[in-house]
């Protein structure tokens, strides 16, 4: 007798991929026998409650989800360990500097270092003509 009250005060019930809570009556008025036999199912499916693994099956569950957690790392060194520059070959790059690299090559070491002096020289002999104008 009870139940018999209980489904004629129009229950709500959760049904779906995206749990959504509707009237009974509502959710099955106006539809297809078919349509109507799907979401039939469908709510009570969603009302049954998957068991959980027991023993053996529960450790093995847990297993696999572990391995899962690492597949993302897999799939990431993979992609690393086949990875391949752009352009083709990496041997001697043509990038920034590439003059100053083939200068310092073609002149010897000694030069380098009077033309820096001398290039310290008249910085030091113009900062003192601009402190004697000032």
């Amino acid at each position: 007798l009870g139940l018999r009250r209980d489904w004629c005060k129009d229950p709500q019930v959760t049904f779906g991929p995206l749990p959504m809570t509707k009237s009974l009556f509502d959710t099955l008025e106006d539809t297809d026998s078919d349509w109507c036999a799907a979401l039939c199912q469908m709510i009570a499916g969603a009302s049954l409650k998957p068991k959980k693994p027991t023993g053996e099956e529960a450790e093995l569950e847990k297993l696999k989800a572990q391995v899962e957690m690492y597949k993302e790392l897999e799939q990431a060194a993979i992609a690393i360990q086949t990875f391949k520059p752009p352009g083709g070959s990496a041997s001697k790059s043509e990038g920034k500097g590439k003059n100053k690299a083939k200068e310092e090559e073609e002149a010897p070491a000694g030069e380098e270092k009077k033309e820096g002096k001398r290039r310290n020289r008249n910085r030091k002999s113009k900062d003192k003509a601009e402190e004697e104008e000032s």
